[in-house]
């Protein structure tokens, strides 16, 4: 493209040269600088808007001699004179100010508007630094289109002008040379607008290729223009609203230190309200002094930055609003669930220790405390704490599971219960589902009872109330003492439980206290080895089952 830019210059140039060539051969050949340049391109803009002029002046006049209504084709023709007569006047005043942007000088109308464009012109600063962002590359593209424009016009105006030369004029009368030579002379002047176009759309190009590479050079000062203009506007609102944000905070330390106690800071509804509102008044106030100081600073970008900043905000409140007025009523203690108060969580019961943003939950017979946020918090109800009953163990009681494991709680925690049983080894069970599981605890209630059932033979049925009950309960009370229990022992009952098929069956049952639960298997052995030695002493049979067969006589 740069070739077809200088082509014309070229040619004006070899005429000179040639006559310089005539004059003098040995004179040097003179090159064209910028400037020279400019006055080829001026000189010949200079020529055509005078052709341009006359034709329009010629036209106007035969229209005005003829004095009956202008034909439609004329006053398109003379439509498209006066186009092209402004279309050349901008170019010649372009190539004369050297390309300068003359845009901004430009007159503009006071209009009424509505409170849409206001919102226009509140936004007018962040869309304008949006645009600048993006100037240069829809300059360089604007200009690319032109310069291909231009090129796509010149190759219709050259073929148009192509076609028209290769009419043979000796077989055209006088009439159609004529029309041929106008023709001709239209496309041409087509052509000379189209190049001067290019010439001024790759001068654009050509300019905004040369700022683009001295753009990097201006880092620095734009950076330091950053760093001292908005920059430092930043700056000033940050450092005002940390200010802000500790002065508050230093009146509400000072209230809440020398004017309420620790009891109402804990259970008082009217200060928690207080507390919530001393955070939204802070929020305000150090919204508002940010907005101050970009006002002051006069810094219209940030400040619609941050006024869309705040409606963003405000809509996005409006949808989560009735949540945040449930955890609102929360956090003063009036909702669903409130402190010091029992609630069921993973089939858990906790104690609510304090409702904050993260909410604190106790069980007082687990070890540790977990956090829930106020979300989960919200979908809970809790009741007020009747009776102490947290879980069904505590660390250290003894036990013994549904499938008759008998063991010591070691650790119990919100997630894990470690069991230790006989033989050192352990047991794991998740907190939940130990909750949910039927054990017998023996610790729990300061006492237990240890059963035995032991049958004696029929043939004792004359002292099964009398003597029997009387030596089992004499002989299994000394055991128990003469074993160390006597001071453990809380009752004893011995007592004709059922007479069975093939036995009388005794219901032997000790009420022990609580700390000798760890030898609960050791005192059943005890007492069946006791009735055993009892029927020994006293030559009571132990029968077996038995099966009794009546065989009717054969007729």
């Amino acid at each position: 493209m740069r070739i077809r830019v200088f082509l014309l210059l070229f040619l004006l140039s070899l005429g000179t040269t040639a006559v310089w060539a005539q004059s003098d051969v040995e004179a040097p050949v003179q090159t064209i600088d910028a400037e020279d340049v400019q006055s080829v391109r001026l000189d010949e803009l200079a020529r055509l808007l005078q052709r341009k002029t006359e034709q329009r002046d010629e036209l106007q006049r035969s229209l005005a001699n003829s004095g009956d209504a202008i034909p439609a084709a004329k006053q398109k023709t003379l439509d498209n004179l006066n186009r092209d007569i402004g279309n050349l006047s901008d170019t010649f005043e372009m190539i004369a100010l050297s390309n300068m942007d003359t845009s901004l000088l430009g007159s503009s109308d006071v209009v009424q508007t509505d409170w849409k464009q206001d919102l226009l012109d509140v936004l007018n600063p962040l869309i304008e630094s949006l645009k600048s962002i993006t100037k240069r590359p829809r300059q360089i593209a604007e200009a690319r289109e032109k310069v291909l424009y231009a090129e796509t016009r010149l190759q219709i105006t050259e073929q148009a002008i192509a076609e028209l030369e290769a009419i043979p004029s000796g077989s055209l009368d006088d009439s159609a040379k004529q029309r041929v030579s106008e023709l001709l002379s239209k496309w041409q002047d087509e052509q000379s607008q189209y190049e001067q176009q290019q010439l001024v759309a790759q001068a654009q190009l050509e300019r905004l290729s040369e700022d683009q590479d001295s753009f990097i050079e201006g880092i620095w000062p734009a950076t330091r223009l950053f760093l001292l203009g908005r920059g430092l506007t930043l700056l000033i609102a940050l450092a005002a609203g940390v200010l802000t944000w500790g002065l508050m905070r230093l009146l509400w330390w000072t209230y809440t230190t020398h004017f309420t106690t620790k009891d109402q800071r804990r259970n008082s509804t009217w200060f928690r309200l207080l507390e919530y509102s001393f955070y939204l008044v802070t929020t305000l106030v150090i919204i508002s002094v940010t907005l101050v100081v970009l006002y002051v600073r006069e810094d219209l970008l940030l400040l619609a930055i941050a006024f869309l900043l705040i409606v963003a905000a405000v809509l996005g409140l409006r949808q989560y609003l009735p949540r945040y007025i449930r955890e609102a009523r929360l956090l003063l203690n009036l909702g669903a669930v409130r402190e010091d108060e029992r609630v069921i969580y993973n089939g858990l019961p906790w104690q609510v220790m304090s409702l904050n943003l993260h909410t604190v939950l106790r069980n007082p017979a687990l070890d540790g405390v977990i956090r829930l946020p106020l979300e989960i918090i919200s979908t809970l109800v809790s009741r007020p704490i009747k009776n102490n009953l947290w879980f069904p163990s505590n660390r250290g009681d003894y036990v013994i599971l549904p499938d008759g494991t008998f063991g010591q709680i070691r650790v119990q925690t919100p997630d894990l219960i470690e069991i230790s049983v006989k033989g050192g080894m352990t047991m794991t069970y998740n907190t939940q589902e130990f909750y949910a599981i039927n054990l017998i605890n023996l610790s729990r209630d300061k006492t237990f009872g240890v059963s035995v059932t032991f049958g004696f033979d029929y043939n004792l049925q004359p002292i099964s109330l009398t003597e029997v009950p009387e030596t089992l309960k004499r002989e299994v009370q000394s055991a128990l003492e003469n074993a160390g229990y006597a001071k453990h022992l809380e009752n004893l009952i011995v007592e004709l439980a059922t007479a069975n098929a093939s036995s009388l069956d005794f219901l032997v049952f000790a009420t022990m206290n609580s700390a000798a639960a760890k030898d609960y298997f050791k005192l059943n052995r005890l007492i069946q080895q006791t009735c055993v030695a009892v029927a020994n002493a006293n030559q009571w049979n132990i029968p077996f089952p038995q099966l009794t067969i009546h065989h009717s006589p054969a007729t």
